[in-house]
């Protein structure tokens, strides 16, 4: 979805301690309330009043932000910048502290890598408390508007800075404004959990399980998520409760999941496959990994099942999963590589089920290892797959399988029935037709 170029703001999240603080955008915030631009310049006062903040640099004559703001003390500190660029060539930008350069941020490909957000992190020192101005400036030769999603500064030996999403409700007193009711806001490492102060006991339980669920999936994605997890709990009917991701952290969920999870638990992959689920799709944002619909998502889905519950838990679930993905895909085969059965199968559920039995049948065949070293070489090739067309995606997978898999498997995709140059699923159906 291509971003539209307007002006928002970030709220001032809160005054972390005495030598610390955290701007932060949210998608609640009002346009009305954006501050002024003076000659291509926005001044910022920060404090732990909230406050506006322009999300966007090098956009509607926005030239440089400067940030004021008051230190108690002299001394270390760590400048955390959460950003993304363009769509029109390369982006950066550099920072001042005081009428002095700090530094300048990497260079990033924004037109090839599309949506990708990153954290620049700068060491400082203060060399007196009182008074500090920050000013953010992009190059003279950045063509297009470099977005931010959050700003810190804080000790050097904070934890490495992941704001919330950008689309999450953001605070407590947000989420029980919108829910109507009293909630709860509990607190992990790598996520947050809103829940109604009715459902706080099944909160309580879900929080920790889903971090550790965040510790499995880093170990296979091979990195950290650049946001925080957002999960947020609503009653049936809720307009927040949309049962899925958005943006790149922010899960919406009705509590009859959490109602679920509460009755099932880790007993049961039933009980939570919901959550992780959708935590794993904003892991594999970071890649674009577009062009499976579900298949890929649901292949790791099942690496990280398996490494938080028992064998027989896990295998209740799957092993019937397994057996329909199977029997989808021979049927394919066995109608000539055509849908069998239009009415059936719709397009995207057969191209996901054979998919699915394409991706168990490497894993299987390549051992445990295989999505950690895929998405290994996806940040070794400089992640490929953002910069590829939609009818290149599935030669580019093919591409990433064959150096794992030591074989052609263009070839082997194409004895399996994948089209490599179209736009799948429905290029299949173009290539393809029901008879």
């Amino acid at each position: 979805m291509t971003r539209p170029i307007l002006l928002f703001f970030f709220a001032n999240a809160l005054a972390v301690s005495a030598s610390a603080w955290e701007m932060r955008r949210s998608s609640l915030m009002s346009e009305r309330d954006r501050p002024p631009v003076e000659n291509g310049v926005v001044s910022i006062e920060v404090s732990a009043e909230p406050h506006w903040f322009p999300r966007y640099l090098n956009e509607v004559g926005v030239e440089t932000i400067r940030l004021a703001f008051d230190e108690p003390g002299a001394g270390p500190r760590r400048l955390s910048l959460v950003w993304t660029g363009g769509s029109e060539g390369s982006d950066g930008f550099r920072l001042d502290l005081d009428g002095h350069r700090l530094g300048a941020t990497r260079v990033v490909d924004s037109a090839r890598h599309r949506s990708m957000w990153w954290r620049d992190d700068f060491d400082l020192s203060l060399a007196s408390p009182g008074r500090h101005t920050l000013e953010i400036t992009s190059s003279p030769e950045a063509k297009s508007a470099l977005e931010f999603s959050g700003i810190r500064l804080a000790s050097p030996v904070a934890p490495p800075y992941q704001p919330l999403c950008y689309d999450s409700i953001g605070t407590l007193a947000s989420y029980e404004a919108s829910l109507h009711a009293p909630g709860v806001m509990i607190d992990q490492p790598h996520l947050t959990v809103f829940a109604p102060r009715t459902h706080e006991r099944a909160a309580q339980s879900l929080a920790p399980f889903l971090e550790r669920a965040y510790g499995v999936m880093r170990s296979i994605y091979g990195r950290d998520t650049v946001f925080k997890f957002a999960v947020e709990l609503y009653p049936p009917g809720h307009e927040r409760g949309w049962g899925g991701i958005s943006g790149q952290a922010t899960i919406g969920y009705s509590t009859e999941a959490l109602e679920r999870f509460a009755r099932l638990g880790a007993n049961d992959v039933r009980g939570f496959a919901g959550f992780t689920e959708e935590m794993s799709h904003g892991f594999k944002a970071i890649y674009h990994c577009d062009g499976t619909y579900e298949a890929l998502g649901v292949a790791v889905q099942e690496d990280i099942v398996r490494r938080l519950v028992p064998p027989q838990v896990a295998d209740g679930f799957w092993l019937t999963e397994h057996q329909t993905w199977a029997e989808t895909h021979r049927a394919y085969l066995a109608a000539g590589k055509r849908n069998p059965d239009p009415n059936r199968y719709p397009w995207n559920i057969l191209y996901t089920r054979i998919l699915n039995d394409v991706f168990l049948t490497m894993r299987t065949e390549y051992g445990a290892n295989f999505w950690p070293d895929f998405f290994a070489l996806l940040r070794q090739r400089d992640y490929p797959l953002h910069g590829a067309s939609r009818t290149a995606l599935m030669g580019v997978y093919a591409d990433l399988f064959t150096q794992l898999m030591h074989r052609d498997m263009r070839v082997q995709f194409t004895a399996w029935g994948i089209t490599l140059d179209c736009d799948p699923p429905w290029g299949w159906e173009t290539n393809h037709p029901p008879s």
